[in-house]
């Protein structure tokens, strides 16, 4: 009943070897698609609606990486000024919740249904914690004491993290590339902390500590995800780290942080929501989406602009100071980043973790 067929052909390929011809016919139309060796290498695609789909999923891609850097990069202007307002526990705990919500309401306009599956159900909980409740908690309480192009550029320190917890509990030996980015990360971030002399012990030192716990536990969060199995689908995952990490920063907001009540600051409001719906949300579904267009590689080097847009906005906008340090700081810490992601094992995706 279908309006289109397939039709399996042997030819020989330019070095001699037998090889099988795969031809799509689409209404009548062949489209050939590929053309495998027998015993040899795989040839080429060579189907002009091959190239076309591909380009489009690229340019897909490459436009949802876009809009991540773009949102993530800028969010951090209005969460500095959401906390002059509001402590950053609940505000994060409510970010998560909301997030976790249209999360499901978006599941649920697409015919998905939230599945946990019987592998890892810990692990998942632990990642989230580590990475939604430790990492964004805390990377908010930090903002409090810094600059908010200053606070990202530390923040996303994470990956040079991840190879200090590879090597010290994965007992991975690193490459002297990997080393080289590490020492070019690291003297970039100690240049950032030591800023305006070595008087690393100032005032600054508990936004810089927090923010430096944040991204550990973020690289954690990613090392613990990577070493273990998990039956759960991508978006099952989000959902149940989003609502379980946001019930537990409202919880320890509670408990330590003072009251406050949400009805009598209508000024957050918009605020909350661009973090839930578009910060949250909308930019985890994208990040996704690229995830399955573009290599996970090139997606976690662009990622390295999203404090270059945070220090850059928060300059255009706030008058945040951009000295020459800083420059030289942002420069090292991004380079350390991108070789980091370029010189790590390229990750085999599954059908589950794209979709």
């Amino acid at each position: 009943r279908s309006p289109s067929h397939f039709v399996q052909s042997e030819s020989e390929t330019p070095g001699g070897a037998s090889a099988c011809n795969i031809t799509v016919f689409s209404r009548g139309k062949p489209l050939h698609i590929s053309s495998q060796p027998r015993g040899g290498q795989q040839e080429p695609v060579r189907s002009g609606f091959v190239m076309k789909s591909t380009g489009q999923n690229a340019l897909t891609g490459a436009f949802c990486l876009a809009f991540v850097v773009i949102v993530w990069g800028t969010n951090w202007l209005g969460i500095k000024d959401a906390l002059s307002v509001s402590p950053p526990l609940f505000f994060t705990g409510i970010r998560l919740l909301g997030g976790a919500l249209f999360v499901a309401a978006g599941c649920y306009c697409f015919g998905r249904t939230f599945r946990l599956g019987k592998v890892g159900r810990l692990r998942i909980l632990c990642v989230g914690l580590l990475q939604m409740g430790c990492g964004l908690g805390l990377s908010l309480a930090g903002l409090q004491y810094l600059d908010a192009g200053r606070s990202a550029l530390l923040f996303y320190t994470m990956p040079l993290w991840l190879v200090l917890i590879e090597r010290a509990v994965g007992h991975r030996r690193q490459s002297l590339f990997e080393l080289t980015a590490l020492f070019a990360g690291l003297l970039g971030l100690l240049l950032l902390i030591t800023e305006g002399g070595f008087g690393i012990f100032s005032g600054n030192i508990t936004g810089i500590a927090l923010l430096l716990i944040a991204a550990f536990c973020w690289a954690l969060g990613t090392w613990i995800h990577q070493h273990g199995p998990s039956d759960t689908d991508i978006w099952s995952r989000i959902f149940i780290q989003l609502a379980t990490s946001g019930g537990f920063l409202l919880l320890v907001s509670w408990l330590f942080e003072p009251s406050f009540d949400l009805a009598r600051s209508p000024d957050l409001y918009g605020s909350l929501a661009f973090n839930c719906i578009l910060a949250t949300g909308v930019a985890f579904a994208a990040w996704y989406q690229a995830l399955s267009d573009v290599s996970s590689r090139l997606a976690s080097q662009s990622l390295v602009l999203v404090p270059v847009v945070a220090l850059i906005t928060s300059a255009l906008l706030l008058g945040e100071e951009i000295t020459v340090r800083v420059v030289v700081a942002s420069l090292l810490i991004s380079s350390g980043v991108i070789l980091v992601a370029w010189g790590a094992p390229a990750k085999v995706q599954t059908h589950a973790e794209t979709t």
